[in-house]
């Protein structure tokens, strides 16, 4: 801790080194909390440039904010973190990513970009819980200034009804970026989850943590929500369907990189701070045979297969069912062979709502039953 042999400024060497391990440490933790926080405000900038557009139906207009706010923070969680850090140059096409570091899925990646993917994924499951605690604090100290620090009920000093039930009533229910984030834990986990089982957990977590916040916040919290159509949640699930596409792809690259399976495919570097070898590149995967070997072949199998259903699986039921009507699963009628509703009562039921209707209109004047169903 005191020593400065051979620094060239004298400096303590431990000491020294402390202090730049702190700083990297303190950078690589700060990270989850910065792309979480990144996430947020590109959800409010998305929320703002749809509503600014605009579109002819509300249905519409959400289903629009949760696809647009779901990708800007699919890309900022899982991807951004990925392509600045990435050096391809050993693939046949780079695309211009050679200024990283990280050639592939290797042991540096997994200890530095992992293990903020991880962070960040720890920091969003409990988030929610987070986000609603802070804003009833928020509302809370809002209608505490509104009364004036006084306990009485009757005490306000808003002048308007309606300025005094935004103040004490809750939050509105917004559905899209509820989708957006669930969506978001999703296929993140998708994305690296066989590289990182812990994703599946941590995914199941954040999942849960979702749902109990929104569950009480609906009983207590939220105002009475929109009703809303199905066509939002078939478009949620339509994307739902495209995540086992993602696993298996990058499920597929990760097991076909024999550097993650054992020790025997480790090259030299001409200098440290060079890029992995690795010669796992989208040619020699096909040249050399090598999708073809466990364990990575089944998920490349499954990944065509789903593929072709993804691409063609529309049209090859409607030829079968061409083929075949009987497959055809179209409306079905059904026929109970049950009487109306006022024909299906006992004695008992039919005396009692008969009361009710004869009190109804002697008293208030509203007939309540036709002639024809007394």
């Amino acid at each position: 801790m005191t020593s400065a042999y051979g620094h060239p400024q004298k400096k303590l060497i431990c000491l020294e080194y402390q202090s730049i391990s702190l700083e990297v440490f303190v950078w690589l933790n700060s990270l989850k909390y910065f792309i979480t926080g990144v996430n947020f405000f590109l959800r409010t900038i998305c929320i703002a440039l749809v509503a600014w557009i605009g579109y002819p139906t509300e249905t519409e207009k959400l289903g629009m904010t949760t696809k647009m706010t779901f990708f800007v923070q699919y890309f900022n969680t899982a991807f951004l973190l990925l392509l600045v850090n990435a050096d391809l140059g050993e693939q046949p096409f780079s695309f211009g990513l050679t200024g990283g570091t990280e050639s592939d899925f290797d042991k540096t990646w997994f200890k530095v970009i992992g293990n903020t993917i991880v962070s960040t994924m720890m920091f969003s499951a409990v988030f929610p819980l987070m986000e609603a605690c802070g804003f009833f604090g928020i509302r809370l100290v809002l209608r505490i200034l509104d009364k004036g620090f006084t306990s009485d009920p009757y005490t306000t000093k808003k002048t308007s009804i309606q300025a005094y039930i935004n103040t004490y009533s809750g939050p509105q229910y917004l559905m899209h970026f509820k989708y957006s984030a669930l969506l978001n834990i999703i296929f993140v986990t998708m994305t690296y989850g066989y590289g990182m089982p812990i994703l599946f957990p941590i995914a199941a977590v954040g999942i849960l943590v979702l749902y109990f916040v929104e569950k009480t916040m609906l009983y207590y919290a939220y105002r009475l929500p929109p009703m809303y159509d199905e066509r939002l949640s078939q478009s949620v699930l339509s994307m739902l369907g495209k995540a086992p596409l993602i696993f298996l792809g990058f499920g597929y690259w990760m097991a076909s990189n024999k550097q993650m399976l054992s020790n025997e495919h480790v090259y030299p570097k001409d200098r440290m701070t060079a890029p992995e070898t690795t010669h796992h590149t989208y040619g020699e995967i096909w040249t050399k045979g090598d999708c073809l070997e466990a364990p990575a072949w089944p998920l490349f199998a499954l990944f065509v297969l789903l593929t072709f259903n993804e691409l063609f699986g529309n049209t090859v039921m409607k030829c079968l069912i061409f083929c075949f009507p009987s497959l055809e699963i179209g409306d079905i009628e059904l026929d109970e062979d049950i009487d109306n509703y006022w024909a299906s009562l006992d004695d008992k039921d039919r005396n009692w709502a008969l009361k009710e209707d004869s009190y109804s209109t002697d008293t208030l004047g509203l007939q309540l039953f036709t002639v024809k169903q007394k």
